[in-house]
């Protein structure tokens, strides 16, 4: 049976952008289930939806929540980089393990894409891994039309490099531009 008769039959992916008191605790089931990720990125990951929840749209942080049969299995945070008039960090995308390839990353991602288009941003940024594990993170994201803009050597740890790739949201010709002197 296909992903996509597998959501059938367990209910459809619902998408929600409010962030509630118990979002806390299931960002960090979420990001735990993954296996992916140290104790202090688990710890971080928590604070930004805290922060979300204290500050609201002040703290910069936006987040959108993927959710099946009444409970939520991933999400996505991200936000218009300070200092900057339409580039956006894409600051995690997870999704829990026991709700992996079915689709819902590619759904959180192309949703996220769509509320920084819709606020005028063009740049979506991401920063991921060198480590072998984060292969199909990387993968994702090129299969989803990002492109590796930058590597930054040794940055996390030895033999961990940052990872960084770019997808801009509207062709016009200030990026075509752009995108040519980047040559």
């Amino acid at each position: 049976m296909g992903t996509e008769d597998q959501l059938k039959q367990e209910g459809a992916i619902g998408l929600r952008r409010d962030v509630r008191p118990d979002d806390p605790a299931i960002v960090e089931e979420i990001v735990r289930s993954t296996g992916f990720f140290r104790e202090d990125e688990v710890t971080v990951a928590v604070e930004l939806v805290r922060e979300r929840l204290n500050k609201g749209a002040e703290s910069g942080y936006e987040f959108i929540f993927a959710e099946t049969g009444g409970r939520t299995v991933g999400y996505s945070c991200f936000g218009l980089i300070p200092c900057t008039l339409q580039s956006y960090d894409l600051y995690w995308i997870a999704t829990h393990r026991d709700f992996m390839n079915r689709g819902i990353g590619r759904k959180l991602l192309e949703e996220t894409e769509a509320v920084v288009r819709s606020g005028c941003g063009n740049g979506v940024y991401v920063e991921t891994s060198s480590k072998p594990l984060y292969t199909p993170t990387r993968a994702f994201y090129e299969k989803n039309g990002y492109m590796l803009k930058a590597r930054f050597g040794d940055f996390y740890d030895r033999g961990d490099d940052k990872i960084v790739y770019v997808k801009y949201l509207q062709q016009d010709s200030f990026i075509s531009e752009r995108n040519e002197a980047d040559l």
